[in-house]
């Protein structure tokens, strides 16, 4: 039976009234898959098909609070956004709608994940990665303050992700301790941007007006009323960094003394006991951000070159770089089917941050200019760079493809072939999820729930079953006018005799894909002693296909 909460969020009613169309997202997304598998209207999936709440509590946000959901596919825990359409004004659906579209749009390391979006009559809700390590507040809180070290790898974090959104003509309007989480527990976990109610999309010939954001962090150009930039971010981005050194913020008082003081660029260096063991530079960096000219404050690829901020996030461990064995799961993405590229486009919105984490590390990386994307330039310097290391097995694999990879010494124009595959959307860059999906080459991702959660999104009539005509509702103009026949080509997937393609033979197809050492005959329907085989053959605590 349906729960209350259930019944409001999935909303039945009989007019679409959705708050972002789709063919609106499609204009923004960084990979139109995608957007297409995770945007669901009225009609199509719904919530409760996906997910269930739980009552925790995660924070609160503009629009009330943030709880916690759980995927019914593998038990990951997501956090939910809930917006009840009833309750908004006008003015707030506006914001809504372009909040919707900015997460649509955005696919960074250093930015939480969307992972559904469920759009009905009645409700939005926003399905968001899960950071379970807390607010950059509570641990400051916890701490008292940063050392030199810590404040400059979270300033570094930071920093990448708000030049991979200015990059890309968005201005979050609310950096703050409280907006950046950590991936989890441990001591080193990365940091994560969340709530993007106050997001523009900004076009730098005109200058933003609204006056929005928290106070203690806001910036004098905001203030002064007279128009600002993106530049208010790299300022809220020192407030930040000056209270994890010091454990105090710049600017004291009441509401109306904050204000002036802010407008005066005036923070508060006079407490010598914690600034007396801070460095120089350190300081510099701060009253570089805190410069109250947005036209002579530093952008954030700006600041990513200081000194400061350079000598401390020297890693004690050696630059992780491409590799023979990630060039060459991406020489055979490259040379995939349709289908396998959409296929494990989705499987890599399921990885988890740990089977991520090293080609987390490759990616940033290759991107030498700090934009939160891949170049054609950046990517030929990276495999140039592969062709100087040895070519002995990586990773305990022995597959002749892996210790010679056909990328390695491959001309520019198959380079440039290569990113064109990887250029999911065609802006000429490569972003971070679509580097995944070519880059993650182990079969011992393939856990059985997240193969059933990729073959559930491609069920859109929950048949049990992938029609062709599904393929397309899912991806959209990727399988537009493509015959079945092309989309059998080289994918090693069967349909039934009813034109449809049955779970077994979905994952007998992720199977065969992986499966590079010893290629094995595939039927319809994965054989007992084939299954054995591939429950045998790994490490994982899970089980895989």
């Amino acid at each position: 039976m349906m729960s209350h909460d259930e019944f409001i969020l999935d909303g039945y009613g009989s007019e679409k009234s959705e708050t972002v169309p789709l063919a609106e997202a499609l204009k923004v997304s960084t990979n139109p898959v995608i957007t297409s598998a995770r945007y669901h209207t009225e009609g199509s999936r719904q919530f409760s098909d996906d997910y269930r709440i739980v009552r925790t509590v995660l924070g609160k946000g503009m629009n009330g609070e943030v709880v916690m959901a759980v995927s019914k596919s593998d038990g990951h825990q997501y956090a939910l956004k809930r917006f009840h359409k009833h309750q908004l004004s006008q003015e707030e659906l506006k914001h809504l709608r372009r909040e919707v579209q900015i997460c649509l749009s955005i696919d960074h390391p250093g930015i939480a994940r969307l992972h559904d979006v469920y759009d009905t009559q009645k409700a939005v809700c926003l399905v968001m990665e899960c950071c379970k390590g807390g607010e950059l507040f509570s641990r400051l809180e916890e701490r008292g303050q940063y050392s030199e070290k810590d404040a400059a790898g979270a300033a570094l974090q930071m920093l990448r992700t708000i030049s991979y959104l200015h990059t890309h003509h968005i201005v979050h309007r609310d950096i703050k301790l409280e907006n950046f989480l950590y991936e989890s527990k441990a001591d080193d976990a990365s940091l994560k941007l969340i709530d993007f109610g106050f997001a523009k999309v900004w076009d730098p010939n005109t200058l933003m007006m609204a006056r929005c954001g928290s106070l203690t962090y806001v910036s004098p150009d905001v203030l002064n009323g007279y128009g600002y930039t993106s530049q208010c971010d790299v300022w809220s981005l020192g407030v930040v960094v000056f209270m994890l050194l010091s454990g105090y913020p710049p600017f004291h008082g009441t509401e109306a003394q904050i204000r002036a003081k802010i407008k005066g660029a005036k923070p508060n260096f006079s407490h010598t006991h914690h600034w007396e063991y801070i460095s120089g530079e350190a300081q510099d960096f701060v009253r570089t951000l805190l410069d109250k000219n947005p036209c002579t404050r530093p952008t954030a690829q700006g600041a990513l070159q200081h000194p400061w901020l350079i000598a401390n996030t020297v890693s004690e461990h050696p630059i992780v770089r491409l590799n023979h064995e990630v060039l060459s799961s991406m020489g055979r993405y490259m040379h995939s089917s349709k289908i396998q590229r959409t296929t494990l486009q989705l499987l890599a919105q399921e990885l988890l941050p740990d089977e991520t984490s090293e080609l987390r590390e490759v990616f940033l990386q290759m991107d030498r200019e700090n934009k939160g994307t891949i170049s054609l330039a950046e990517l030929k310097e990276a495999i140039s760079a592969v062709r100087e290391l040895p070519s002995s097995p990586l990773g305990g694999l022995t597959h002749s493809s892996i210790t010679t990879p056909e990328l390695c010494h491959a001309t520019s124009q198959t380079i440039a072939e290569l990113f064109d595959v990887l250029d999911a959307n065609g802006d000429e860059q490569v972003y971070y999820s679509d580097f995944i999906a070519a880059a993650s080459q182990t079969r011992s991702h393939l856990r059985l729930e997240v193969v059933r959660k990729v073959f559930n999104r491609l069920d859109v009539d929950h048949s049990g079953t992938i029609s062709a005509s599904g393929l397309h509702a899912t991806a959209g103009d990727n399988f537009a006018n493509v015959s079945s026949d092309d989309l059998l080509r080289g994918s090693k997937v069967t349909f039934d005799d009813c034109g449809q393609i049955t779970f077994d033979a979905f994952r007998c197809m992720l199977e065969s894909y992986y499966a590079t050492s010893v290629p094995r005959p595939l039927s319809a329907k994965c054989s007992d002693q084939f299954m054995k085989y591939s429950l045998q053959s790994t490490t994982s605590k899970q089980a895989v296909v």
